[in-house]
């Protein structure tokens, strides 16, 4: 439309409107998509769903900030792993990026954080321990097994005899040195949970190379910074 003022041409425009919509809207869309699509629904097909039948629709962002795209696409009876080519992915390795979490992040983890991408695998993975109640419980008894956190490592005793264990530490221990104290440098006290940019790391307090084993006791928690200053008094 095109008004006329004063000599000088006024051009109005339709402004598009997004209204909001109800999750059972949102999910009634997405189950077109899928029926439309074999079965199959990703955010892509949905993006392209907008453009060719209604472009007033909400888009894929709403959804998972309304509902989130992966319990969305699970109320409709959709199981991604029908056309995902996604490998299986074991509980140990499960339980091990829980760790990782835990570790880098100086306290447990939280949903929160999947959302935000920290985590490397999505929330619906860790249903097989019965969501992510259940993966943080089986997570603390996996890490308290006391037989999984130091063993000996056989090959390595073989070539150095009187060593009882290896100077690697494993992921587990590091946990559990970490744990004790409480995520943070034993000798700064900073702390990622409170600076996400500090990195901790796990020490012997008496060298390896100078007859320490690589026991919980003879182990410490150190900023990167302490542990690389400590290492050039040594």
């Amino acid at each position: 439309m095109i008004k006329v003022t004063g000599g000088v041409h006024v051009e109005y425009k339709i402004e598009k409107y997004v209204r909001s919509r109800t999750d059972e809207e949102l999910l009634n869309d997405l189950k077109r998509v899928a029926d439309a699509n074999s079965g199959k629904v990703t955010q892509k097909l949905y993006r392209e769903y907008r453009k060719t039948v209604d472009s007033s629709l909400a888009d894929g962002t709403t959804i998972c900030k309304q509902i989130g795209w992966s319990t969305a696409v699970a109320l409709i009876g959709v199981e991604t792993s029908k056309y995902q080519n996604n490998k299986k992915i074991t509980e140990e390795e499960l339980l091990n990026e829980i760790l990782r979490l835990w570790t880098e992040l100086g306290r447990q983890p939280t949903t929160t954080d999947i959302k935000n991408g920290l985590c490397k695998y999505s929330r619906n993975r860790f249903s097989i321990f019965g969501g992510w109640g259940g993966a943080l419980t089986k997570f603390i008894e996996w890490v308290n097994n006391e037989g999984l956190v130091s063993s000996p490592d056989v090959k390595f005793e073989s070539k150095n005899k009187g060593r009882l264990t290896s100077r690697d530490i494993n992921l587990r221990l590091r946990f559990k040195v970490m744990q004790r104290d409480n995520f943070k440098c034993q000798m700064c006290g900073v702390a990622p949970s409170n600076d996400p940019t500090i990195k901790l790391h796990v020490d012997h307090c008496t060298p390896w190379a100078k007859g320490g084993e690589t026991e919980i006791d003879n182990l410490q928690t150190l900023c990167q910074n302490c542990n690389l200053g400590k290492s050039d008094l040594t």
